[in-house]
């Protein structure tokens, strides 16, 4: 087990250097005069050579890369740097920030999403995951099917705008404004209005994923329950709820947690599509803001954020793995 663990600390350490590599290079290529891009509007030539003398864009890309992770610019007299302590992902002239304090700014909105939606699909995949399988091949199962191929055949964009038009604009018009249509409230704030204005957002995000896990969950039910150790328990006498809850639920768990903490380790990336219909001021629709605007140290910094986070939930789940199988 340590051996492995090990391996998935290397194999995580080595994937955020190759996307820290990867980004430095491709916003170079896709960025051709970013100093213009990043200087005020009507700059003139000396601000903008002025930029590019404080972001280094003159030099090659992989002294650029030196740079960010040893030193970055100094700002306040204090260098930026990602190795130093504490990390730093760069300085956004754009918005004349810190990224990372950008970016913390903007995940409690990503992360109230991400979470409330895994714990929703989550929750109703397992159920009806569980009941197909215990009625496989009746009717509840067929119907159960049905809805998850309606799930996983609409776009979440399309599901999103359907979500907002029905249950906020035509709620609001047939006076019950129970939905509002955008916006966030902090969860220490107001842990009603904070519920309240992400329903629709996790409903949107939790139809995507519900269609997915809920035959994941059948399939693997049905799986383990063919095997030699569920007929002994029928043998022995144990009640069929008893059958399929603790011993093949339990046992189809693995591949729903793995394929769990990836789907929420790309929500965390930043679920831009829901966050835009829903006017959610998170981490997916900074980031789309700043490609547009040329910011490529957000670009970056965001970037980084993502790959990190997949690498932590990725990690999470093998670790959680191998602790409930550890052959």
């Amino acid at each position: 087990m340590t051996r492995n663990l090990l391996s998935t600390v290397f194999r995580s350490a080595s994937t955020l250097v190759i996307v820290l590599i990867l980004s430095f290079f491709i916003t170079r290529i896709a960025y051709r005069n970013p100093a213009a891009m990043l200087a005020p509007r009507n700059a003139t030539q000396e601000t903008i050579d002025g930029v590019a003398r404080a972001l280094r864009l003159n030099e090659p890309w992989y002294d650029q890369l030196w740079y960010y992770l040893f030193r970055g610019p100094d700002i306040q007299g204090a260098p930026m740097g990602l190795m130093h302590w504490p990390p730093a992902l760069g300085f956004s002239f754009r918005k004349q920030a810190p990224v990372t304090d950008l970016i913390l700014a903007k995940a409690p909105v990503t992360i109230s999403l991400a979470l409330g939606a895994l714990v929703i699909w989550m929750t109703i995949s397992i159920i009806s995951g569980v009941v197909a399988a215990r009625w496989h091949g009746r009717f509840i199962d067929h119907v159960l099917a049905f809805f998850a191929y309606v799930g996983l055949s609409i776009p979440t964009f399309l599901s999103g705008i359907l979500i907002s038009y029905f249950f906020f604009y035509q709620l609001t018009n047939h006076g019950y404004g129970w939905f509002p249509s955008s916006g966030y409230v902090p969860l220490t704030e107001n842990p009603l209005e904070w519920a309240r204005h992400l329903i629709l957002p996790w409903a949107t995000l939790a139809i995507a994923e519900i269609g997915i896990f809920q035959r994941i969950v059948r399939a693997g039910m049905l799986d383990v329950l063919g095997q030699d150790h569920i007929r002994t328990a029928r043998a022995k006498g144990l009640s069929e709820s008893r059958i399929y809850l603790s011993h093949a639920l339990k046992a189809a768990l693995n591949p729903i947690i793995t394929l769990g903490g990836l789907e929420l380790a790309v929500i965390m990336g930043g679920a831009i599509v829901t966050e835009t219909i829903f006017g959610l001021d998170g981490i997916g629709r900074m980031a789309i803001t700043a490609a547009l605007d040329g910011d490529f140290p957000l670009v970056i910094g965001t970037t980084i954020f993502a790959a990190s986070v997949f690498v932590v939930c990725t990690l999470t789940v093998d670790l959680v793995a191998q602790w409930r199988d550890p052959a």
